[in-house]
């Protein structure tokens, strides 16, 4: 028997770039790309990756910046995010058909499901790849992490042509979905999953009470190498949707931490009085505070993580990268020098990890705003590294801040902050 030589070589294959691929990239900040070693090329917008060419590349950057009147979108190589393509992923296909859906906030979101979760991703990421020949996979299913919920879309050949990025389903939409898309195990809460812990991990699914907020530890995730705990808040039986991360090797250190917390306020309870103090009639006619929503995008993209410091400051994380935002209306508490290391962002001076961070912690540390955590193990070595840092990376907000501190005017009163 001959074998066909008109087939197409399953390593040329790429997806095409038409008008829906275009849409994706038009507010993008940047296109993402990397070459693989087997000569492949793969782009990005931060949501999702696919396969392409040099020649539609080129061309999808000449497209974007047509529509553009001002600021021309990069090309800017990033090799990190070949990890998705690498052999041995997507454990799990997804053969059926998905099931489109509406978020609130007006998103439409494909989903699928094995015997106990659901899956997310945005319809129209999905329907670039599900053209009825690419066979979809979710990297991993075995845990209810998110995170390893990555689409992979291969081809017949079983080459990868595209990365989908999941959306997290909320408890809610299970609730609603139970009956249009049943699952075998049936459903269960995230606070129920976590407290499933799998893995037997020693930790995992254990609350514990600071005084202030109630803690769970979740699950672990890798972070630039290391294995932290993913550790959220919970309030009336709900997970919140933000997270800390400590270090594994920390953890006991946090968990004393929490401990001290709820025993001085346990302690604070005992020794206040039995009544408060009426409060007057300006406080009583103060219009409530509205709560604190926790930060959802940065300039280094979609928050994952978010902790408060102090009123207005903020750490933040993402899947790529992090830093710090302070409120602009806390910035009078910043030097001027500091300044000059941080950029805007949406009502926020951003400190990027890449040592302008450490300004925005020395000059917490300098006015008192912010105490150094209590899970590191030696608070004096904790600040030495700031400095380290701050004195290699930032050598010129180094010079001004030891030649301001010669002679050192009274501390400004920190700037009032409402959270909201």
């Amino acid at each position: 028997m001959n074998q066909r030589t008109d087939l197409p070589d399953p390593s040329e294959t790429v997806i095409p770039i038409g008008k829906a691929v275009a849409g994706t990239f038009a507010k993008a900040p940047q296109i993402i790309y990397a070459n693989h070693e087997n000569g492949s090329l793969y782009i990005s917008n931060g949501h999702y990756m696919m396969k392409t060419n040099k020649e539609d590349f080129d061309n999808l950057l000449e497209q974007v910046n047509k529509r553009r009147r001002t600021e021309k979108i990069a090309a800017v190589e990033k090799p990190g995010i070949l990890k998705f393509v690498d052999g041995g992923r997507g454990k799990f296909e997804l053969s059926q058909e998905p099931l489109e859906f509406e978020m609130s906030d007006n998103r439409f979101i494909s989903l699928f499901a094995d015997d106990k979760q659901y899956f997310g991703y945005n319809k129209k990421y999905v329907d670039i790849f599900n053209n009825g020949e690419n066979r979809l996979f979710v990297d991993d299913n075995a845990d209810y992490d998110p995170n390893s919920h990555q689409m992979i879309v291969k081809s017949s050949a079983d080459e990868i042509l595209g990365v989908v990025l999941p959306i997290k389903i909320p408890d809610e939409l299970y609730a609603d979905l139970a009956d249009v898309l049943p699952l075998k195990n049936g459903w269960k809460t995230e606070l129920e999953r976590i407290k499933e812990n799998p893995k037997n991990d020693p930790y995992i699914g254990k609350e514990f009470y600071d005084g202030r907020d109630n803690h769970i530890i979740a699950s672990v995730k890798k972070i630039n190498g290391t294995d932290m705990y993913v550790v959220p808040n919970v309030e009336n039986g709900k997970v919140s949707g933000y997270a800390a991360y400590v270090k594994v090797d920390e953890i006991e250190n946090q968990i004393a931490q929490w401990e001290t917390g709820k025993a001085e306020r346990e302690k604070d309870k005992k020794t206040s009085p039995v009544e408060k103090e009426k409060p007057s009639e300006k406080e009583e006619n103060k219009p409530p505070t509205r709560p604190f929503t926790y930060l959802k995008k940065s300039p280094w993209g979609e928050v994952t993580a978010c902790e408060k410091l102090c009123p207005g400051v903020f750490t933040v994380s993402t899947e790529k990268q992090g830093g710090i935002m302070v409120a602009l209306d806390m910035t009078a508490a910043l030097s001027a020098a500091a300044l000059k290391c941080g950029a805007r962002f949406n009502g926020y001076m951003c400190f990027e990890d890449n040592g302008a961070k450490d300004v925005a912690l020395r000059e917490l540390l300098d006015k008192k705003l912010w105490t150094v955590p209590g899970g590191a193990t030696d608070k004096t070595v904790y600040e030495e590294n700031i400095n380290k840092s701050l004195r290699e990376r930032q050598p010129e907000y180094w010079r001004s801040r030891e030649n301001t501190r010669v002679h050192t005017p009274p501390a400004k009163t920190a700037p009032a902050h409402n959270d909201r």
